[in-house]
């Protein structure tokens, strides 16, 4: 009889081993999805953020060149990096778009310059919003 309990526990220990793998296995998936649910939320943060910042400091811009260069890369360097962390392959990309809209602009015509940062940032906000809000 004491062997037939020593195999029933060694049996035992080997399901409870096994169930524990799955369990720690599911527990990292989970905590794998929800990391990275929380960089896309920061990268959706942090682009927002970067574009409308900009929007906002245009009009003060729209006779300033070099600084509206500046604004520009600026925001083209923190729209890239929000980029990087966007799982979301929409956001991504329209992300990137925002920052390659605002590095082709001519910034020695600041009012045209200007005008067209704020038309591509209006539509491109629509698309990175509605990306968010989908996540």
């Amino acid at each position: 009889m004491p062997a037939l309990a020593e195999r029933v526990r060694g049996r035992l220990a080997a399901v409870v081993v096994v169930l524990a793998a799955g369990v720690g296995a599911g527990g990292c998936a989970e905590v794998a999805e929800v990391s990275g649910a929380v960089v896309r939320v920061q990268a959706c943060q942090d682009g927002i953020a970067a574009a409308t910042a900009l929007a906002e400091s245009l009009p003060g811009l729209r006779a300033r060149p070099a600084e509206l260069a500046k604004a520009l890369d600026d925001t083209a360097v923190r729209l890239e990096e929000a980029a990087e962390q966007a799982g979301d392959r929409t956001l991504r990309e329209a992300l990137e778009g925002l920052a390659v809209s605002y590095r082709d602009l001519e910034a020695e015509e600041p009012e045209r310059a200007a005008d067209r940062a704020a038309r591509t940032t209006a539509k491109y906000l629509q698309v990175i919003t509605a990306s968010c809000a989908g996540q």
